[in-house]
């Protein structure tokens, strides 16, 4: 009679095992599916709000207001300046391009350069951040 119980409990935990596993496996697909549906709504939604009138409606004001806003500003910027004195006249690009070659030659590293035309000495002078020296100097007769 033992045996009998046994095999009856073993069989009846089997199909309830099977009887639960069936059951979640539907609920998964049902729960799947679902969530598919669930997703392409979302994205139609989604697709639906960004044609709407309104955001096209804003969009259309954000650039009218940037073309206003362009309109006014007054840019002014200069084409180049040159230092003219008796005997030689030179631009401040070419100044700037002859110091940052000299910097490079040297194998000076820093990031703030100052500088400074002496006219009299027909020379330019500059320092690396802050740090300068005699032999940071541009003859402007070469330039």
């Amino acid at each position: 009679m033992r045996k009998r119980t046994t095999s009856r409990a073993k069989e009846t935990i089997k199909e309830a095992t099977t009887k639960a596993t069936e059951a979640v496996k539907e609920t998964v697909e049902k729960t799947t599916v679902k969530a598919s549906e669930v997703i392409e709504e979302a994205k139609d939604a989604a697709a639906d709000i960004a044609k709407a009138p309104v955001v096209e409606e804003a969009k259309e004001t954000v650039k009218k207001a940037v073309k206003e806003v362009a309109k006014n500003i007054d840019i002014k910027k200069f084409a180049e300046t040159t230092i003219e004195s008796p005997g030689f006249a030179v631009t401040m690009s070419s100044i700037e391009e002859a110091i940052k070659k000299d910097i490079k030659d040297k194998g000076i590293e820093g990031k703030e350069i100052s500088v400074y035309v002496n006219v009299e000495q027909k020379a330019a002078y500059y320092t690396v951040d802050g740090q300068g020296s005699d032999d940071y100097r541009i003859d402007l007769n070469t330039l």
